[in-house]
């Protein structure tokens, strides 16, 4: 019964090991259900020909209540649909998982993965752990559910460390269960597994073992990522401003950061298009980059054309119906209706320094920095103009983020923002809002920075979004009005930093440099970065600043932790040894390949009892009639038959060249049990435990 309720715990540990690849919360009731329902069934003592139907049969009800709670089925019948669905659900999964972004979604069909994996290692493990004497074989049914656990958690946000450090604390107390036959040893033991547990859990996210390791996936063809197409969403601004009260969204939030809702890293000429790929995700964002400010956002959407949804700066978390994300850039979309739509979002505000900018160099990314040919296949006379435009308005930079500050500032001073100006955003746009009508929406400045970039070598792109709109009892409602573009550069290290070209619409052009939506932080190093031109130039290379890692301290920062964890894993490393190599060999013995070389084993294991109790017997030494005779005394006038029973069958099938057959062999593992017992007796607990803590119990 002990034994049953050990594997139950222990393929509960593996089944939870998913955390990572499933939302935490969507794990406890399908694990529960999949480490219980196998153990109570093992529990009725079924014959084995009859107990895997019945568990098969459980398995499928219990799924089709559970996970496919659409699916009817009828009594204790599952459905046919419901079958189908669950037996394709295990088949589909893995694929599922290793082609999305991780955790899966929260109402995931593919946890009928884990389900599956966990039940059967449970009827697997509880069936050995009845019908068997082996002591660790029960736990190897589970090793499977980890293992797969740890495939999938790769690229997930969980770690499987802390659950590994569980399962084998619980493998060590299933042997313990199996081999102990005193209530002292099983109360002695425990709390020694307990805390060796909780050490190990509270060492092992620490361990370099818990970075990373190979990740599956690379090995995994994935699907191409899914473009989604639309109208431009430039191409929608100078509509959006045309109509300025018109309600696109809602937006409970405390953060006043900007809302992003496209990003536009391709030029053909004329326009500006995404080059996004989408795919599902059950919530995560994947790739960051930089400190973040954390925000939260819960939006609804009521009149916003396109598939894309809006969020502040880079999601870190999206969370609602049909929501898929383009990894590169972060962007959201939704596959589902939209009018009504409701979703949540957690954003990462990414925080720059002046330091870190002003020793910037732009990214090697030759598509951000393409200025295409015309349609004829000449280069357009507009791109020459452009770069004498950059260069004459870059004058006196001194590095690449003083070139894109001070073409900012150029284009703010250089026309006005006018929400009546005509669209477009090509090559012939942009020349004609740069020398001549020096009039447009934030579409033509924001399309004119990017260009500009380009032409003196800087990666740029352009990002359509919306100013944080107006607070209105506790929601914040985003008019079309508030749509604002703005572009980005990209910086090795940084990645790509914000620009705000449109200057105000009250202020601008005329020597005016009041800039239009742009955050406080983004102001206030702009201003930075464009003061530090009039500052001298500085005559030596200045220094590099030293990672805070490169020479850990013994007994500060990394070095306390090398220092403290090392020993702890080499500790954790020394009990999985002497508590698993112990039951391993005497498994070993007892199923050798002949019935001589088991009774072999049975006096091996006989002699290995007697000195871990203290008996000072060793079989290189002593005859098997000495060391039966050293034992007698030892153990008293009980132990006489069975030692001299097992020495004489010893002898025999070490020295005399005898016959043996399996009747032999289970009668020496007999005395063996019989020595064992009388050792039990009369040698202390401790005492026991100490040898088999000690390293001699390695050598046997």
């Amino acid at each position: 019964m002990a034994s049953v309720v050990v594997v139950a715990l222990l393929c509960g540990a593996a089944g939870m090991a998913f955390d990572g690849v499933f939302p935490l919360a969507a794990l406890p009731p399908v694990v529960a259900v999949a480490a219980v329902a196998p153990g109570v069934l093992a529990m009725l003592r079924l014959p084995l020909w009859g107990a895997i139907p019945v568990s098969v049969l459980a398995w499928l009800v219990a799924v089709s209540a559970t996970i496919f709670r659409a699916e009817a089925w009828l009594g204790f019948v599952p459905s046919p649909a419901a079958v189908r669905a669950a037996l394709l659900g295990v088949r589909d999964a893995g694929g599922r998982l290793l082609t999305t972004i991780l955790p899966a979604a929260p109402d995931s069909r593919a946890i009928v993965l884990v389900s599956f994996l966990v039940w059967a290692a449970t009827f697997a493990g509880c069936e050995l752990a009845l019908r068997t004497r082996a002591v660790m074989l029960p736990a190897v049914a589970a090793l499977p559910v980890l293992a797969v656990a740890v495939v999938l958690g790769v690229a997930g946000a969980g770690s499987v460390v802390p659950y590994a450090a569980v399962f084998a604390g619980l493998a060590l107390l299933l042997a313990l269960v199996r081999t102990s036959r005193s209530a002292g040893t099983l109360a002695l033991g425990v709390p020694l597994l307990a805390c060796l547990v909780l050490g190990a859990v509270v060492a092992a996210p620490v361990l370099p073992m818990a970075e990373r390791p190979y990740d599956v996936r690379r090995l995994v063809e994935q699907p191409p990522p899914q473009p989604i197409r639309g109208v431009s969403a430039l191409d929608q601004v100078s509509a959006w401003l045309q109509n300025p009260q018109r309600e696109l969204f809602t937006v409970r939030t405390a953060s006043e950061a900007n809302l992003r809702l496209a990003v536009l890293d391709t030029f053909d000429g004329v326009t500006w298009t995404s080059n996004a790929g989408f795919v599902p995700t059950g919530g995560r964002v994947p790739g960051q980059e930089g400190e973040r400010d954390t925000v939260e956002q819960h939006f609804t959407v009521q009149r916003l054309p396109g598939p894309w949804l809006p969020a502040a700066d880079r999601p870190l978390l999206a969370k609602g119906p049909g929501i898929v994300v383009d990894p590169a850039t972060g962007m959201l979309a939704s596959t589902q209706a939209r009018e009504g739509l409701t979703y949540q979002v957690t954003s990462g505000i990414r925080q720059y320094s002046t330091a870190e900018l002003r020793e910037a160099t732009p990214a090697d990314d030759p598509a951000a920095r393409r200025l295409p040919d015309g349609p004829d296949g000449r280069t357009p006379p507009q791109r020459a103009r452009l770069g004498q435009i950059a260069r004459r308005a870059t004058a006196g930079a001194r590095s690449p983020t003083q070139q894109a500050a001070k073409l900012a500032a150029y284009l703010r001073k250089l026309a006005k923002n006018d929400v009546n100006a005509p669209p477009g955003h090509g090559y012939r746009s942009v020349e004609f809002f740069l020398t001549e009508s020096k009039r447009g929406t934030t579409e033509q400045f924001a399309a004119s920075f990017a260009l500009l970039a380009r032409s003196i070598g800087l990666p740029s792109r352009i990002v359509v979004g919306f100013r944080p709109g107006a607070a209105e009892g506790g929601l914040r409602q985003v008019r079309a009005g508030d749509v604002l573009a703005w572009a980005e550069i990209e910086f090795k290290g940084i990645g790509w930093v914000p620009f705000y070209p449109t200057p105000s619409r009250t202020r601008s052009g005329g020597g005016g440099d009041v800039v239009e939506g742009a955050p406080k932080q983004a102001r206030e190093i702009e201003q930075a970065i464009n003061s530090d031109s009039a500052q001298p130039k500085p005559t030596q290379k200045p220094t590099t600043r030293p990672t805070p890692t490169a020479t850990p301290r013994p007994g500060t920062g990394t070095g306390l932790v090398v220092w403290a964890v090392v020993p702890a894993a080499v500790l954790v490393v020394y009990l999985l040894g002497v508590g698993l190599v112990p039951p391993i060999r005497r498994w070993r013995r007892r199923r050798a390949s002949s019935p001589a070389a088991r009774v072999v084993g049975a006096w091996r294991q006989t002699v290995t009892r007697l000195r871990g109790a203290g008996i000072p017997v060793a079989s290189g030494a002593l005859t098997a009639g000495e060391v039966a005779s050293v034992a007698e005394t030892a153990l008293g006038p009980a132990a006489r038959e069975p030692l001299t029973a097992l020495a004489d069958l010893a002898n025999l099938a070490t020295f005399g060249g005898a016959p043996m057959d399996q009747a032999d062999a289970d009668l020496s593992w007999r005395h063996f049990g019989e020595i064992d017992t009388l050792v039990r007796r009369r040698v202390g607990t401790l005492r026991r435990l100490g040898h088999r803590l000690s390293p001699r119990s390695l050598l046997g």
